[in-house]
C-alpha cells in the first residue's frame, strides 16, 4: 500500500481567503506608496499636499444636490442664491450679514423688497401655468347647442342616405 496521498498539502477555503486578503492589503499599500511618490513637496494645491484627493471636502452631502429651477421665475432663484452666498461670505469673513447686504444692495430693506417682488411674480406665473392654460376650454351653452344641432344634422343626413 502506498501512502503518497498523505504527503499532499491540503488547504482550507479560510486559508485561501486569508492569503487573498493579505495580497489585497499589499496591493493597496503599493498604490498608496506610488501616489505619495508622485506628489511633490512643492505642491501648491493644499488638498493634494496632505495626501488628499485634490478636491475640497464636502461639508453636507444633501446641499450638493442641485435644485431644479424655473426659467422664468422673475429672478427669484438668482436672489435666493445671492442670499446664500452673502450668508456664506459673512460666516467666512466673520462680518455682520447686514453689512454685506448693504454693500451689494444698498440696504437690507431694498434686498428684502426685491425678494418679495420676485416671489410674488413667480407665484403668479406658477398659478398661471398651473391653472390649466393648456387645457381645452369648456364650451359655453350656446356653443354646446350649436354643436348638438350640427351633430343632429349629421345624423339626419346619414339616415336620409340609407
Amino acid at each position: 500500500m502506498n501512502l503518497d496521498f498523505m504527503l499532499l498539502k491540503t488547504t482550507s477555503s479560510a486559508a485561501v481567503r486569508g492569503e487573498r486578503h493579505k495580497e489585497q492589503i499589499l496591493e493597496r499599500q503599493k498604490a498608496q506608496e506610488l501616489e505619495q511618490a508622485m506628489l511633490s513637496e512643492r505642491e501648491l494645491n493644499p488638498y493634494w499636499k496632505d495626501g488628499g484627493t485634490g478636491l475640497p471636502p464636502e461639508k453636507d452631502e444633501t446641499a450638493s444636490v442641485k435644485k431644479v429651477t424655473v426659467v422664468e421665475d422673475a429672478g427669484l432663484s438668482w436672489l435666493r442664491k445671492s442670499y446664500q452666498r452673502m450668508k456664506e461670505q459673512a460666516e467666512r469673513e466673520k462680518r455682520n450679514f447686514e453689512e454685506i447686504v448693504a454693500e451689494r444692495y444698498g440696504s437690507m430693506e431694498i434686498f428684502q423688497s426685491r425678494l418679495d417682488e420676485a416671489e410674488k411674480v413667480a407665484s403668479r406665473k406658477e398659478n398661471y401655468y398651473g391653472s390649466g392654460r393648456w387645457k381645452k376650454p369648456d364650451y359655453s351653452e350656446s356653443e354646446k347647442e350649436k354643436k348638438e344641432r350640427y351633430m343632429k344634422k349629421e345624423t339626419r343626413g346619414e339616415d336620409a342616405r340609407n
